[in-house]
């Protein structure tokens, strides 16, 4: 009895001082082994100029020759096209009539859908496993599209769900079909367009081209033949006083861009003349959206480094339509990969690479190289376990290096 006692304490201090061991060791690699690794991550190199700019274009406004106190309906979007002589505004002697033709269209949107879904060509072959795929996808994008605030896709895309849904709803005798919500519907519409009123004016375009509704006074005064003339007192006040009602006509109610081409001047604290006729990434505060610009020409003012930098561009959307001035980033270098330290890059077998720990033991990942830092490099990201990966654990003491 007393050797089998002897034995199994014996036995138990072992396995004890095993664990410990262990544990001493994890607790060893987790205090030291932080200070001589670094995790991988992802990290952007960026090489940009910021400064606030004027929006320059060849803009012919349009004008309303009523005189009345009617309430003007737009029936051009923003950043549409129009031919000559397209209608741009309708006029009516009062709000009602423009809300009940909104009513007409959204009942007429809905009286589709339902027609749709009651139509048993549709529903007697319709699979209620597809189709209910289809609406968790569709609603899937309308959540995507209402988190990035593009609402007129979301009415779009809840049209489409709400059709789905009708039909699902009927091949599944959820519902026998909706013919009183029709016959509702379609005796409101006739309501509805008997009380309609013809407009009292019609402002059409007399140029063809790209329109917005936003008129600033400024239309005149800013063109492109003038940029050269332009002045660093010039483009301050336009700047300080984007909106000059002042020199805005009451009768102009929007205005027609012939293309869309656009120029912007702007004033910067750099005189090196180095990335003229450059492309470059051009993007505005108030937007998530990017466009490529060239670099025309920067002045210098003889006011140290001052000077006044002209960009051009093909691309127009809505926003930019309407701004007249905007806090810009040109990119000129943007370069996005998984940061390694300099000191941390090992030559193996002629292959530039970085030791990694896995687990307790050291492994040698290749580096793919897009941008070299003054202390890092940038890897491309890649899944490639060959080279260095997202989160990798990267040695960089020189002792712990295994060459």
């Amino acid at each position: 009895m007393t050797y089998r006692r002897v034995r199994d304490a014996l036995l138990m201090f072992l396995i004890a001082l095993c664990v410990f061991a262990i544990i001493g060791s994890q607790i060893y690699i987790s205090v030291h082994g932080s200070e001589n690794t670094q995790d991988a991550v992802l990290y952007t190199y960026k090489e940009s100029i910021s400064f606030t700019g004027v929006f320059v274009r060849d803009e012919t406004v349009i004008y309303s020759d009523y005189k009345g106190s009617g309430v003007m309906h737009y029936t051009a979007s923003d950043g549409s096209r129009l031919s000559k002589n397209s209608a741009v505004a309708i006029i009516y002697d009062d709000y009602t009539q423009i809300y009940n033709r909104y009513r007409i269209d959204r009942l007429k949107e809905e009286l589709e859908n339902l027609k749709r879904a009651n139509d048993p060509g549709v529903t007697d072959y319709a699979q209620p496993e597809f189709i209910n795929t289809q609406i968790a996808d569709n609603y899937r994008n309308l959540l995507l599209n209402l988190n990035e605030e593009s609402l007129d896709i979301v009415y779009d895309d809840s049209l489409d769900l709400l059709k789905l849904m009708n039909i699902y709803n009927v091949a599944t005798n959820v519902e026998s079909g909706f013919d009183t919500r029709i016959g509702k519907l379609e005796e409101e519409i006739k309501n509805l367009s008997a009380a309609l009123k013809d407009p009292e004016s019609t402002v059409t375009s007399a140029d063809t081209g790209y329109f917005t509704s936003h008129v600033d006074g400024y239309e005149s005064s800013l063109t492109t033949e003038k940029i050269p003339e332009m002045t660093v007192e010039d483009i301050k006040k336009v700047i300080d006083n984007p909106d000059n009602k002042n020199a805005s006509d009451r009768r102009a109610i929007g205005k027609v861009f012939k293309n869309y081409s656009w120029k912007m001047v702007g004033v910067i604290d750099v005189a090196n003349r180095f990335f003229v006729h450059d492309n470059l990434k051009f993007s505005i505060d108030s937007s998530e959206k990017t466009h490529t610009v060239t670099v025309d020409s920067i002045t210098p003012t003889g006011n140290g480094n001052e000077a006044i930098i002209v960009i051009s561009c093909d691309e127009l959307d809505s926003e930019l339509a309407s701004t007249r001035t905007a806090d810009v980033e040109l990119t000129f270098i943007e370069e996005t990969g998984i940061r390694a330290p300099r000191k941390a890059i090992r030559f193996v077998g002629g292959e530039k690479g970085v030791y990694v720990m896995v687990g307790e033991q050291l492994e040698f990942k290749k580096l793919d190289v897009i941008y070299e830092g003054d202390d890092y490099v940038l890897s491309k990201n890649t899944s490639d376990s060959d080279y260095l990966n997202l989160y990798d654990r990267i040695v960089i003491d020189q002792i712990s290096r295994k060459e």
